[in-house]
């Protein structure tokens, strides 16, 4: 299953935050989706196995 834009974002985020915690409402901001999404789809992705 390929990563989607959102997806790869996300993950590009988690890699290069310091701490491992990415500014996740900076990043809704920026892609124009709310931040109830955006954690919705981090979550999604972990009990899928993309994320740790």
């Amino acid at each position: 299953m390929k990563p989607t834009k959102l997806e790869k974002l996300i993950i590009d985020a988690i890699n290069s935050a310091k701490l491992g915690l990415p500014d996740w409402s900076a990043i809704a901001k920026t892609e124009h989706v709310s931040l109830e999404y955006l954690q919705a789809r981090v979550e999604w992705m972990r009990r899928v196995g993309m994320i740790k």
